[in-house]
């Protein structure tokens, strides 16, 4: 008996990018532990999914589903870390500045006794 995988121009079976079982070639979705496949990806893992959750206050935590995405390439991962850290040094640069204009303002902070 011929399995689906036998038929010709059927694509062969794959591992899921989430859970590693043995999915169908034309399957878009993971049968063991549901999540998609190829296109079907949720919007987190796709780039402008990571660049939103970046600007939108994750900022570092981003890197998460940077490096978990299925459809983003090595060298796309290398550069949104570099991209990431360099945004998360100019926040933390930017907050910092601005307390201590704040502070300034203040007269220079708490004196101690």
């Amino acid at each position: 008996m011929e399995t689906r995988s036998d038929l010709p121009g059927e694509p062969a079976p794959r591992p899921c990018w989430s859970c590693g079982a043995v999915i169908g070639g034309r399957d878009n979705y993971c049968r063991s532990c549901g999540k998609g496949q190829d296109g079907h990806v949720p919007w987190q893992y796709k780039h402008w999914g990571v660049i939103a959750i970046t600007l939108l206050g994750l900022g570092p935590f981003s890197l998460i589903y940077v490096w978990r995405s299925p459809v983003i390439s090595r060298n796309a991962k290398i550069a949104y870390t570099g991209g990431i850290i360099l945004v998360t040094w100019f926040v933390i640069n930017s907050l910092y500045g601005m307390w201590n204009a704040v502070q300034a303002m203040l007269g220079g902070g708490a004196q101690l006794y």
